[in-house]
């Protein structure tokens, strides 16, 4: 092989680098976002759970919606500030929606009582892609009063 063949061929290696580059960059850094927003999903779900699991304890703490809000966001405080909402509802074995405090499932007395905690974050990319809107990460945790 002659020096010569051997300068063009260290060239069209350092051309194939320069065009290659920058798309296997992009795709690291999408990989990237990718496991950063699974991470976040994770947490955002635990958070929801944690506060779920505090109204669920009884009758009394499902009311607690403040102390329910505070309990997810302490849980969720490792991916940055996130909205949280609580509410509570009850419901008839048959599945009709009853008032929690006057009412009454027919043949079956007090109805029962569920905690719902929805947790939400802005999810913040790390770089933004072009036509690509800045996603929401939330879930919901839904659990029956004991």
């Amino acid at each position: 092989m002659s020096p010569n063949t051997r300068k063009l061929q260290r060239g069209s290696t350092a051309v194939e680098l320069a065009i290659a580059l920058p798309f296997l960059v992009f795709l690291m850094v999408g990989a990237m976002d990718f496991g950063r927003a699974y991470y976040h999903a994770v947490t955002a779900a635990n958070a929801a759970g944690t506060g779920a699991f505090y109204g669920a304890q009884s009758n009394i703490s499902s009311g607690h919606f403040d102390q329910i809000r505070a309990v997810a966001r302490e849980d969720a405080k490792d991916i940055g500030a996130v909205t949280v909402t609580a509410d509570r509802s009850c419901s008839c074995p048959s599945g009709t929606t009853v008032n929690c405090i006057s009412g009454a499932c027919a043949g079956y007395g007090a109805p029962r009582a569920y905690v719902r905690t929805r947790v939400v974050q802005s999810f913040p990319l790390m770089v933004p892609y072009p036509g690509v809107p800045r996603p929401d990460v939330g879930r919901t945790a839904f659990m029956r009063v004991q």
